[in-house]
């Protein structure tokens, strides 16, 4: 498995595995190193360890937003005009869906009731904006913070249909 497929696989069960006796081995682990930045250097070397050498690799992660020949970015989960956006806030950051309308508003100029279903779970979000605007509102959030967290907003993937 080549390293960029290894880091959408770290990154989609950052997303949507139950990590809490990960999280509790990683903050015993932290009480052996130095205060400050002991997660990040916990979570580096375990990538390094997973990734092996990383100095050529593209550390802008564009590799993580599909764009056709182009250079659009590709929505893959459309309905009805309207695409899926996933953002890495939710719950457990204190946003509700006002804050994420407001946000949206102010830094891409989307009239806030264009603006549809919006799930809000413990780490991140979905929410649907008309097609026209998907593009919009994704290069509207590069830079940005909200309550201190970096914000990514990126295409949400098509739900897998369950295999039952």
């Amino acid at each position: 498995m080549n390293k960029e497929k290894k880091i959408e696989k770290i990154l989609e069960s950052a997303l949507q595995d139950d990590l809490k006796d990960y999280v509790a081995l990683v903050k015993k682990m932290g009480t052996k190193l130095p205060l400050f930045g002991r997660k990040t250097r916990i979570a580096a070397a375990l990538l390094k360890d997973a990734l092996g050498d990383v100095s050529k690799l593209d550390l802008s992660l564009d590799f993580l937003t599909k764009k056709d020949n182009s250079g659009k970015i590709v929505f893959e989960d459309i309905k009805d005009g309207r695409v899926r956006l996933f953002m890495n806030i939710g719950k457990n950051h204190g946003v509700n869906p006002g804050d994420l309308i407001r946000e949206i508003v102010k830094r891409s100029g989307l009239d806030g009731k264009q603006i549809g279903k919006i799930d809000i779970h413990s780490t991140y979000a979905f929410l649907e904006v008309p097609e026209q605007y998907g593009e919009l509102v994704i290069l509207s959030f590069e830079n940005v913070k909200i309550k201190g967290i970096p914000i990514v907003v990126e295409p949400a993937k098509k739900k897998k249909k369950d295999s039952r």
